[in-house]
């Protein structure tokens, strides 16, 4: 069978969304039933991308194997830190890769030691999302005597190289995939950007959601931290931990069809609370004993019950922590205590 219909479909959907390079109509013939269908399944995993290694090492297989790649790499950033995964290619590329790694620079670009394969990183970035032959970076005298492909792709056996790129916040999603035979890509190039081109949108559309949802989950983990909120990430499938009082829905980092993962929110810990309004408001041992048990919600009886004293003392000591606090009322010394930062001998940050 020729074209099909839903492959048509796909490939007319990113065309309108990228400007790719169009393929040969000679190139989308050669895409027949059986392929267009493979297709649509790992566009189906592009879309689902997580950052299991494993699984993006399955989705270059099966394009490395739409594109009769011999080796292939995917690469990308993740809250700072690069990730790298490779089906047949051997350990040279993330060798070589960690060793030249040098961070990333106020524009959002990937940075190394080795200038050429760094001039490379930000034209391609530069250029944006899209499908990229290695020629469209230096000729291949170039190439070959460029360091990266001395000591990385080239050992590894990706000796020659056609891929796509997905531009994020910060970096680049890329997925490369190599050859030992130039001349037999040369004469496949036109088919293999035909089929990159139909993965190209949801190649772009999954892995800018994982950075999304990795950039949502950093700053919602910067946010309880500085809240200082008794609370945890939980994944969907997991169980609810037994000392939760809350449990919110994270829609936003939901992965595919994977259960949608929930904020756990605890009740205050007392001892850590009581800890820093003594340290903060010079509590007294008793006072800090007495500020514990409030926060844990008893009344004054239970209180003078628990410590072993008159009512009347207990009464006094409570008085004492709501004043020395600035409290007032019980229901607001949790507030009081969360609010305070670390205590240095210049006092208190709240």
């Amino acid at each position: 069978m020729g074209w099909s219909v839903g492959a048509a479909r796909a490939f007319r959907l990113g065309a309108d969304a990228l400007e790719t390079p169009r393929p040969t109509q000679e190139a989308l013939m050669e895409i027949d039933e059986t392929l267009a269908r493979h297709i649509a399944d790992v566009q189906r995993g592009l879309l689902a991308v997580d950052l299991d290694p494993s699984r993006v090492q399955a989705l270059l297989a099966d394009i490395g194997a739409l594109v009769h790649a011999d080796a292939a790499m995917g690469a990308w950033l993740n809250e700072g830190q690069p990730w790298l995964t490779t089906w047949r290619a051997g350990p040279q590329i993330a060798a070589y890769m960690a060793e030249t790694f040098a961070g990333v620079d106020r524009e959002g670009n990937i940075r190394t030691h080795d200038p050429d394969l760094d001039r490379v990183n930000r034209t391609r970035r530069g250029l944006g999302t899209g499908i990229y032959h290695e020629r469209e970076f230096a000729h291949r005298d170039r190439i070959v005597a460029a360091r990266y492909h001395r000591e990385g792709f080239g050992p590894a056996g990706m000796h020659h190289v056609i891929g796509m790129t997905a531009r994020l916040s910060v970096g680049e999603a890329v997925f490369a995939f190599g050859y030992d035979d130039g001349d037999g890509l040369a004469r496949e190039e036109d088919r293999i950007k035909a089929v990159l081109a139909l993965l190209l949108p949801a190649f772009e559309q999954g892995f800018q959601g994982l950075d999304r949802r990795s950039r949502h989950r950093e700053r919602l983990e910067k946010a309880m931290a500085e809240a200082d909120l008794p609370a945890r990430i939980v994944a969907g499938d997991a169980p609810p931990p037994a000392d939760a009082l809350l449990h919110l829905p994270l829609p936003e980092l939901t992965t595919g069809e994977a259960p949608t993962p929930y904020l756990a929110v605890s009740g205050p810990d007392v001892e850590h609370l009581a800890a820093r309004l003594a340290a903060c408001f010079d509590l007294t041992e008793r006072q800090t004993a007495t500020a514990r048990l409030l926060l844990a919600g008893r009344s004054t009886a239970e209180i003078a019950a628990d410590l072993g004293i008159r009512l009347n003392t207990a009464r006094r000591h409570c008085e004492a922590v709501l004043d020395k606090t600035g409290a007032g009322q019980r229901h607001r010394l949790a507030v009081i205590a969360a609010r305070q930062g670390r205590c240095g001998p210049n006092g208190c940050a709240t």
